[in-house]
């Protein structure tokens, strides 16, 4: 039985996904840096900030991207995203109402590879906060997905607050991306996926898989 259940960000709650595509182009264009939307998506779609820009940088380079670029890379980019959100990003339908559904039966949990600060307003400007216990964000793991260390640290922290008693098999992940549900399936959880961003063929390593979240009911998640 499923005793609580964690959502990616972007992609599953956010519908940014292109914009975090076109904002990697733009800052890693003035190094001379390509990044086609077909390499995007088939090699650095739900990586964090620092794997999609060192992956991008070593395939263009051919020598891992210096460690001070990486972060003011990483810093203009935060930047131009901060300023995307406050034009408005839009929540997929039926993500809040899925959320809010949950949250009446199991503690619900963030992981993701977007920065705290991102999620945190997103959240805030949609009512959402209360409904998370806690947020894993790239800030907190030193590899981002497929890597499943945000995952494993996300069930050591609802086990450390007392709201999760059962192995990682009683946790149900949504995920957008093929790294996502890797990474989920790495800690030995539960995952749906939702063909946001990939074709639902691409994401048949899934226990469960819909079209869009809005016909994604907590019944289904809950019954992984």
């Amino acid at each position: 039985m499923i005793s609580s259940v964690i959502f990616d960000f972007n992609g599953v709650i956010i519908d940014d996904e292109t914009v975090h595509r076109d904002l990697f182009v733009e800052v890693l264009a003035p190094w001379g840096i390509p990044l086609s939307n077909e390499d995007y998506e088939h090699l650095y779609l739900g990586m964090d900030d620092r794997g999609c820009l060192s992956a991008a940088w070593m395939a263009a380079r051919k020598t891992p991207i210096p460690e001070e670029t990486l972060r003011e890379l990483i810093e203009i980019k935060s930047g131009l995203y901060g300023a995307r959100m406050e034009e408005g990003l839009p929540l997929y339908e039926g993500a809040a109402a899925l959320i809010r559904e949950l949250a009446r039966t199991v503690p619900l949990s963030i992981v993701s590879g977007a920065l705290r600060p991102e999620i945190e307003s997103a959240l805030s400007r949609n009512g959402l906060s209360s409904y998370f216990a806690f947020i894993i964000s790239a800030e907190d793991t030193p590899r981002g997905k497929p890597d499943p260390s945000g995952y494993r640290l996300a069930h050591e922290e609802l086990v450390r607050r007392g709201l999760h008693k059962g192995g990682p098999e009683e946790i149900a992940v949504v995920e957008d991306s093929l790294q996502g549900i890797e990474a989920a399936k790495g800690a030995g959880m539960k995952t749906v996926g939702v063909g946001h961003t990939y074709p639902l063929s691409s994401l048949s390593q899934a226990d469960r898989t819909v079209p869009h979240i809005r016909t994604l009911s907590a019944g289904i998640v809950l019954s992984l």
